[in-house]
């Protein structure tokens, strides 16, 4: 059964009403279902109205209007109540309550067991992905190979070191109690010697405080350890990489002349004199090149009138004879013969 929790602003007092109606009635005047004395309400203020399963509330023109979960309701017009809605009419409060809709033997709050499972399948997976895009330490070498911690969200910074009480302890003896620090910072994640003994490597160079990259190599004495950030591009690895296989410049001026390019040591005079040599040597090949093409020239033309003259076929009229026309002939030549031949024996007989 729906039911209305009924307070006024400044008293203790409440009322809890139970209702089954259709319409339940709400003013200053004495036959609503909620009376509400107040001179600044209307007497016939509100009413709430049940369609099928649900109830709906509305203002009915009043002065000061009906407020739903503090905002003021259109004159006449039907709004849904949902459970644990308040309504104000002056100094009034009306927290509406629907009915219980839970399942026989269930509390609203219980916790069941599928529930809890539900939580601790979502923690290991949240805590998976987060794992997966985390930074983290890994030991290389060592009694503890192998062993990784992660930076997660709600890691801001820890130590290593040999002590059992850190948060990354290693189990060396050339790793100190409190040997370095990993912390979260604005620029990035750094690492911060502690006065150890043996000292932090960053990249074969000893460090006191430096900021960590992406497959950074860190040294606690002859410990190593792999830094990894997911997170992070290392660009200078790549270029460290480009760098190695990009072939060295090579300078033009730099290249040594051969024998066949070295250009040999001449004077200006000497340069003058082998350019007009140059020069009358190309004038002596072109007139000899002029007088030897003059010649071609008429050696072609006295040939062509000498083959016309004796009609010499030439090349381009010559025609061979095919093996066809020259069967033919033999056998032309062969039924002439014959005839000849029958011809004297006619005349001899």
């Amino acid at each position: 059964m729906p039911t209305l929790i009924v307070s006024e602003r400044g008293k203790e007092k409440e009322d809890a009403l139970h209702f089954d109606s259709d319409v339940i009635s709400i003013g200053r005047h004495d036959d609503n279902f909620i009376h509400l004395p107040s001179h600044r309400i209307s007497r016939y203020h509100a009413e709430i109205v049940k369609q099928k399963n649900d109830h709906f509330i509305s203002d009915l023109g009043s002065g000061n209007g009906t407020f739903l979960n503090g905002q003021r309701l259109e004159a006449n017009e039907q709004f849904l109540l949902k459970r644990g809605d308040v309504i104000t009419i002056d100094t009034f409060d009306l927290r509406y309550l629907e009915d219980d809709k839970t399942e026989p033997g269930l509390q609203e709050d219980e916790v069941t067991e599928s529930d809890v499972l539900e939580v601790k399948l979502l923690k290991k997976v949240l805590a998976a992905l987060d794992k997966e895009t985390a930074p983290s330490l890994e030991v290389l070498n060592g009694v503890e190979e192998g062993k990784k911690m992660y930076l997660t969200d709600d890691i801001t910074s820890f130590i290593v070191g040999r002590d059992s009480e850190a948060a990354f302890p290693i189990n060396e003896h050339v790793i100190s109690r409190h040997h370095a620090k990993i912390s979260k910072k604005w620029g990035g994640i750094s690492i911060r010697d502690l006065e150890s003994k043996n000292g932090t490597f960053v990249n074969n160079r000893r460090v006191v405080e430096e900021f960590l990259h992406d497959g950074d190599r860190i040294a606690f004495g002859t410990i190593l350890v792999m830094f990894r950030n997911p997170q992070e591009i290392n660009v200078e690895s790549f270029e460290r990489m480009a760098s190695k296989r990009k072939p060295a410049a090579i300078n033009p001026n730099e290249i040594p002349l051969t024998e066949k390019t070295a250009a040999p040591e001449t004077s200006s005079a000497e340069e003058h004199e082998m350019a007009e040599d140059k020069s009358k040597e190309d004038v002596s090949e072109q007139s000899e090149q002029s007088v030897s093409e003059e010649m071609k020239k008429k050696k072609s033309f006295f040939k062509r009138k000498m083959k016309t003259a004796l009609n010499y076929p030439t090349p381009h009229t010559a025609q061979k004879l095919t093996t066809t026309e020259i069967s033919l002939i033999g056998i032309g030549s062969l039924i002439l013969l014959l005839a000849l031949i029958t011809i004297i024996n006619l005349l001899f007989s």
